[in-house]
């Protein structure tokens, strides 16, 4: 559980930094900087939630493969691997760029970037929120459904978020005199 309570705030911190940040459409050393050691803390804890939930789930397989809270959590922590695997790989390559928000051949990678940190507010959001229960009374199958779609809809609000706060407005233009 602290290990996600790390992770969670870690998370929520550099995404909303991001966005924070993101205001001004350029990114210091140090915002850089700042994002780059909060994912290294997220990483950090998202192993460790990988290791303790293997032990926890071989301490008595059978009872694990049969609770849809903890099928639910681990799918979802998966989900935060594979999220933070794609924000490595693409997207924290390129963030020292200094047109990363400005430039429209990085307007995909922004998109990106927006998306995946839509699915990582929601999954850790939702990974903290099963942790803290003590059981789900809905099957595995219609927790993975209530999920993906509460992903879907967070990332079209991205989407939407990143073009009105990022893309350059279009047909104001300002008259000299």
């Amino acid at each position: 559980m602290l290990s996600v309570v790390f992770g969670m705030g870690a998370a929520l911190v550099a995404d909303m930094l991001a966005l924070r940040f993101g205001f001004n459409k350029r990114l210091s050393r140090f915002e850089v900087d700042t994002i780059r050691f909060l994912s290294q803390v997220v990483t950090s804890a998202l192993a460790l939630i990988v290791l303790t939930g293997a032990f926890l789930f071989l301490s008595n397989p059978e009872g694990y493969l049969g609770s849809a809270k903890f099928l639910t959590k681990m799918t979802v922590i998966g989900v935060l691997c594979v999220n933070g695997y794609f924000l490595h790989r693409f997207v924290f390559k390129h963030i020292g760029d200094p047109r990363i928000l400005t430039s429209p051949r990085a307007r995909n990678l922004r998109k990106l970037g927006f998306a995946l940190g839509a699915v990582s507010l929601i999954s850790w959001i939702t990974a903290l929120s099963l942790g803290v229960l003590s059981r789900i009374s809905i099957s595995y199958e219609l927790a993975m459904v209530i999920y993906f779609a509460v992903l879907m809809f967070g990332i079209l609000v991205s989407q939407k978020v990143e073009t009105v706060l990022l893309e350059p407005k279009r047909g104001t233009r300002q008259r000299h005199k």
